[in-house]
């Protein structure tokens, strides 16, 4: 897939957490979640991440490796003593599959990014309390030159 169409379905996917005893809460890349801000200052918690281990590199794979590889990848949040929160990553366009995902609460984006460079995602989702969430890259994409 070209750089630019990548990036554009990412733009295009709604990032849906999971708020308990609050319903549901929707992030999009480049865009301010005033809910999402208010709930993390209630917790004093100013940056979170999405991160998602299914289909590594865009890859679709069955639902039973998807789901062997969101249990690994809640492992290794949970050993590095981060809170988490139910989420999916869920597109709008056709083609796509939603994917569970987490919203790992006070992981700085550096870290998701070697989070997710170790689940072999593209990118990561990330942000900070009163900032618009951002699409970060988990290493080169073909054709997209180095930032």
């Amino acid at each position: 897939m070209l750089p630019e169409a990548l990036e554009a379905a990412y733009r295009r996917t709604r990032y849906r957490v999971s708020i308990p005893r609050g319903g549901a809460l929707d992030l999009r890349i480049g865009r301010r979640c005033p809910a999402l801000d208010r709930w993390l200052r209630a917790r004093a918690c100013r940056q979170w991440a999405f991160v998602t281990a299914s289909n590594p590199g865009s890859r679709p794979l069955p639902d039973w490796r998807n789901a062997a590889r969101g249990r690994g990848l809640a492992r290794a949040i949970a050993a590095a003593g981060f809170r988490v929160l139910p989420a999916r990553g869920e597109p709008e366009q056709g083609g796509w599959r939603a994917e569970a995902s987490l919203l790992v609460l006070g992981m700085p984006a550096a870290r998701a990014v070697r989070l997710g460079r170790q689940f072999r995602q593209i990118a990561i989702v990330a942000g900070r309390r009163g900032g618009v969430a951002q699409l970060c890259w988990c290493g080169p994409v073909p054709g997209k030159p180095a930032a």
